[in-house]
């Protein structure tokens, strides 16, 4: 059943709700598995990219997650409320415990694959640059409307080339995002060391510092050089850690 409303209609556990539009029947096609390449694969959760005409599509599949795919539905349309550029919702669906979520291809890059191509052709030094200037004004403003990312890395970022300017930057996987009412430094400090240990270049003392002065807009608040020192420490034990599914 299609839905003229925006948001995702309760279903009934044995029927599909939809908000697709004209991609109507691609979309239940890709929800039966009939349509799409799987891009990624884990317990309980699998991304197709399905061609929509000369578009691309990515449907993101969560097996008894129904909650996950509702809550990454509700931050994809409240993002872009707050001038934080995500990925443009298609259509959320749902069937008894399994939903799905489906959006636009974004444009460019990820800022990992960015960074590859960085390390591999000697433009490092501009990599860093952008890092700490426009994804650095990023994350502040997300964290200043209290917003955590809770899977905040370099594949999660897209933008074009850095070198040119990097265009719109906009953020990816947001489904484990919250608002942060209490413990916020506690929040801040695990956003910001996850980013920092997903760098596919190795970053230095002196970059991350430049990170986190722009970052705070250059003022130094209380006890700043802890924030910074127990933001290496946590990106160092994340970084120790064995990946979950690789």
């Amino acid at each position: 059943m299609k839905h003229a409303s925006n948001k995702p209609a309760p279903s009934d556990p044995a029927d599909l709700s939809i908000v697709a539009g004209e991609r109507a029947d691609l979309i239940r096609a890709a929800f039966d598995g009939a349509v799409g390449c799987t891009v990624r694969c884990v317990p309980r959760r699998r991304t197709l990219m399905v061609q929509s005409g000369g578009d691309t599509i990515y449907a993101k599949l969560h097996r008894r997650r129904r909650a996950a795919a509702a809550a990454e539905w509700r931050w994809l349309h409240v993002l872009p409320l707050l001038g934080i550029s995500a990925a443009r919702p298609v259509a959320w669906v749902a069937r008894g415990a399994t939903s799905m979520v489906v959006t636009e291809a974004v444009a460019g890059r990820s800022l990992d694959a960015w960074g590859c191509d960085a390390a591999r052709e000697g433009w490092v030094d501009e990599w860093l640059r952008f890092v700490t200037t426009r994804v650095a004004e990023l994350v502040r403003r997300l964290h200043a409307q209290r917003l955590m990312h809770r899977d905040l890395n370099f594949a999660h970022v897209f933008c074009g080339d850095p070198r040119d300017g990097g265009g719109e930057l906009t953020l990816i996987d947001v489904e484990r995002m919250f608002e942060a009412r209490w413990r916020r430094r506690r929040w801040i400090v695990k956003d910001l060391a996850a980013l920092l240990a997903s760098s596919p270049v190795e970053i230095s003392d002196r970059v991350a510092l430049r990170f986190l002065r722009n970052y705070l807009r250059g003022r130094r608040p209380f006890l700043w050089r802890s924030w910074a020192r127990a933001i290496r420490r946590k990106a160092d034990r994340i970084g120790g850690r064995t990946p979950r599914f690789g």
